[in-house]
């Protein structure tokens, strides 16, 4: 017995940990007490405690540019030697928003499944020519999601880490445009119609393809695509025909607004903070506007919404294209209005008359 406790004694002042075992590494815990900021206490509001909640002391200073090149949070100390991984966006003007944070609570909090928050049961046998309509918008709606997927996911990954807050949105609104697509492609299928014909696709190549930076992209995704969807958007939902297709428009439209919300920030901030910005978007939006227009002259997206506005192709010419001409109205002026508001000026005569046709007062 004796024998046995000097062993053990032995092995204790060998290790300096009480009973160690021989062969197996005893923690070193010098981690402790490495922190830049110890005893920064965050508390729950009367929402809970959320995203930007947290950004108290130096959790909440936000760089105007992120230098560490790593993976390493906010906040935290970096730890020497990690390869760089060469983030191609590290300046705050190339991506910030200051709603992030908020929109990243409001979508998480307002998420909806299309399998079950949509009535489907309520979709009803239609005309056929509505039918065919409705597959046909919902088939263009389907690619615009996609095209929403692909173009946020491309340059999410390129983005620095100590911008986080819009890092999370941006997989929110990823997810937002996944559920989309998701639930328009059910409403083609469920009526009995199917998916219709691809769209020319000319648009997505343009947002899909921007390689100037996340700033052009959010530029043609969110002012022009993003203006033109929520307008259309709003315009199904008033000639929803039963209660599924209310909804889902509806809660297209919530994601959307979020969409907007982040995109229409970021540009002002971008303006603001980053020389020429508003004459570089109107550069952009010279080219973007050409590209929009060529799609435009394409008259199946034109003719299919317009037998949706008169419940079938018998007024589709006559009631159902004067309603198309509202639409394409309501999105030129709040197309130019947002853009005017951003500080971009815009010259009608500058811009395409596939577009502008559509300023002239209503009814005049």
């Amino acid at each position: 017995m004796a024998r046995a406790k000097a062993s053990q004694a032995a092995k204790e002042s060998e290790t300096g940990h009480p009973g160690a075992i021989e062969g197996i590494p005893q923690p070193k815990l010098d981690w402790r007490g490495r922190s830049n900021q110890w005893g920064t206490r965050v508390k729950p509001g009367k929402h809970g405690l959320r995203l930007g909640d947290i950004n108290v002391g130096i959790y909440g200073e936000i760089p105007d540019q992120w230098q560490d090149q790593t993976r390493n949070p906010r906040g935290a100390i970096p730890k020497k030697g990690v390869p760089p991984l060469g983030y191609a966006i590290r300046d705050k003007s190339d991506l910030w928003a200051e709603s992030a944070a908020d929109l990243y609570e409001e979508a998480i909090q307002r998420r909806w499944a299309p399998a079950t928050d949509i009535p489907w049961a309520a979709v009803t046998p239609l005309n056929e020519g509505l039918e065919r309509a409705i597959c046909q918008v919902c088939t263009e709606l389907c690619q615009y999601a996609n095209c929403d997927i692909e173009t946020i996911s491309s340059w999410q990954h390129q983005m620095a880490y100590g911008y986080h807050e819009v890092k999370q949105y941006l997989a929110t609104a990823s997810f937002d445009a996944a559920r989309q697509f998701e639930a328009f492609r059910k409403r083609a299928l469920v009526g009995g119609g199917g998916l219709g014909l691809e769209g020319p696709g000319e648009v997505n190549r343009m947002i899909l393809e921007s390689r100037g930076g996340w700033t052009e992209a959010v530029t043609y995704l969110f002012l022009l695509r993003g203006t033109f969807t929520t307008t259309m958007l709003r315009y199904l939902e008033k000639h929803a025909y039963n209660e599924a297709e209310a909804r889902l428009y509806r809660y297209a439209l919530q994601d959307k607004a979020r969409h907007m919300t982040y995109g229409l920030e970021h540009l002002q901030y971008a303006c603001a903070h980053q020389e020429d910005m508003s004459l570089i978007m109107q550069q952009l939006l010279f080219i973007g506007d050409r590209i929009f227009a060529r799609e435009l002259k394409d008259h199946v997206l034109r003719e299919a919404l317009a037998v949706v506005f008169a419940g079938g192709i018998e007024h589709a010419g006559t009631a159902g294209m004067a309603e198309y001409r509202r639409m394409m109205g309501d999105f030129m002026r709040a197309y130019v209005d947002t853009c005017e508001w951003l500080g971009v000026k815009r010259n009608p005569e500058l811009m395409p008359r596939e577009m502008t046709q559509y300023l002239v007062a209503e009814g005049s």
